[in-house]
């Protein structure tokens, strides 16, 4: 063990880190293809200003593309001042859930 890893150990670097990402799953109206992506809610989201300091909500826009058509899907999410999900959209695919990714993967 270095001089580095003990640092680490001491100041509490073992601890596994926390994933702050949503996971979202979308199938490509093309081909089929399904695809798993992230949204980290503390750094992707854009915030809304209405006129004030604070945010009023957020949005986020992600282009997917996948490995079989390579045709974009745009997802927009938007969220409240809570960065709870208030409102989706999705062009060239459609989500899906996490058991209907999971069950046609396997």
């Amino acid at each position: 063990m270095g001089l580095f890893d003990g640092l680490l150990r001491l100041l509490g670097g073992n601890r596994a880190p926390t994933d702050h990402g949503v996971y979202y799953y979308v199938r490509c109206t093309k081909c089929g293809e399904k695809i798993r992506f992230r949204v980290d809610l503390r750094w992707d989201l854009a915030p809304n200003y209405d006129g004030d300091d604070q945010a009023s909500s957020f949005s986020v826009t992600k282009h997917i593309v996948g490995q079989k058509c390579f045709r974009p899907i745009e997802v927009t999410l938007d969220f409240d001042r809570n960065r709870k999900e208030s409102r989706r959209s999705v062009t060239g695919g459609e989500l899906i859930t996490a058991e209907e990714y999971a069950a046609e993967e396997g």
